[in-house]
């Protein structure tokens, strides 16, 4: 497959939802894998954010915050499989309440990107966001919560079908203890706390094993090939096309399970699959403003932008279920399409680099169909 600019912007819009003339010409440059190396470069890592004290106050300034780094840092890859990953093991600013565990989150996602789904795995059930999120942080032995167990099974693991109701209500019981530090998520420093009175230390059978802890869930999970198959679906849908070839995702679930999320990435962005899929996936209003905000040059993702961001369909930090969004055409209805074509009236000043964002030129490439689809 010849590597040409076009190929390199592609590869852009996909890989990092940003881009520029300049940048697709340098990448062809370097040849296909050599670019792809370059995209994949480890993760730069933001500062903490400085966020109000009200939870309610929090959602801009953080939004602000992600969005500013994405724009500007020099390894913008990792922060789309971020966005990934956030909709992926979804938690939300409304029912967590606290702005600093929903940071901490998105750090260790960053931090964990590129590397094994297992230990991803396991720091996500030691998250704090996560673990308020679904309400583990009060799970006790005398009333296991469910919620936790039985999302990690349906939608971050294994997906329906590949375990029973005895097997959510086991999770549950070995989860039971798994909470949060109170005094420090009242410091705004929260972290993992292990409360051993409130463990069920007896016996469960598990998916036809018997364990005692929720670390030994996690663990047949993360060595169950239906887990790497129910995500290699989930991330050549983001990445590829809405229904790829099953060849592609056998292969992507391979990797996955035995080198980790860079190296499934790596393989997907040097296939002809992936290049012969332009224009088949429609930009999350987090891609389109960044991706826009990029191609104009600017500093920041203006204040309006972030503002409309619900209104376009997604608020980052506050996914409307714990299913995070559905995407594809969703994103386009009339109000979310209206909202986004309103955007361009601050640009009309702007000189605008659109080799990547549309392939096209001006302000009117805006509006052709093609500026929604990466």
């Amino acid at each position: 497959m010849t590597f040409t600019p076009q190929e390199a912007a592609h590869l852009l819009r996909r890989a990092a939802a940003r881009g520029r003339r300049e940048e697709a010409e340098a990448l062809a440059e370097m040849g296909l894998k050599r670019a792809v190396e370059s995209l994949l470069a480890a993760p730069a890592t933001p500062p903490d954010p400085l966020l109000p004290e009200k939870p309610g106050q929090a959602w801009e300034p953080l939004t602000a915050h992600w969005l500013h780094h994405w724009l500007n840092t020099p390894t913008p890859a990792a922060e789309r499989l971020v966005l990934f990953l956030h909709g992926h093991f979804t938690s939300a600013l409304r029912e967590v309440r606290s702005p600093q565990a929903m940071w901490l989150q998105n750090q260790t996602f960053r931090r964990l990107a590129y590397g094994s789904f297992r230990e991803l795995l396991f720091a996500v059930a030691r998250d704090p966001a996560m673990l308020l999120y679904l309400d583990n942080a009060k799970s006790r032995r005398e009333h296991p919560n469910e919620n936790w167990a039985r999302e990690l099974l349906e939608l971050f693991t294994l997906g329906v079908g590949h375990y029973g109701e005895e097997d959510v209500l086991a999770a549950a019981r070995a989860f039971t203890g798994y909470s949060v530090d109170s005094e420090a998520l009242r410091a705004g420093e929260p972290r993992f706390v292990f409360r051993k009175a409130w463990h069920d230390p007896a016996p469960k059978r598990f998916l036809g094993r018997e364990v005692s802890t929720g670390d030994e869930v996690l663990e047949i999970l993360a060595q169950h090939p239906a887990t790497y198959a129910h995500l290699a679906r989930k991330l050549t849908a983001f990445y590829v096309a809405p229904e790829p070839q099953p060849t592609l995702e056998r292969e992507v679930a391979r990797i996955l399970r035995e080198r980790g999320f860079g190296e499934a990435l790596a393989y997907m962005f040097q296939q002809e699959a992936f290049y012969r899929s332009r224009w088949r996936l429609v930009k999350s209003p987090v891609e389109y403003v960044v991706g826009l905000a990029y191609a104009a040059s600017l500093q920041d993702v203006p204040q309006a932008w972030i503002r409309a961001l619900p209104t376009m369909g997604q608020a980052p930090f506050n996914p409307p279920t714990v299913k995070g969004w559905e995407g594809g055409k969703a994103w386009l209805g009339d109000t979310a399409l209206l909202t986004r074509l309103n955007l361009l009236a601050s640009l009309r000043s702007k000189n605008l680099d659109l080799f990547v964002f549309a392939e096209g030129e001006g302000l009117e490439a805006l509006v052709r169909p093609e500026a929604q689809l990466a």
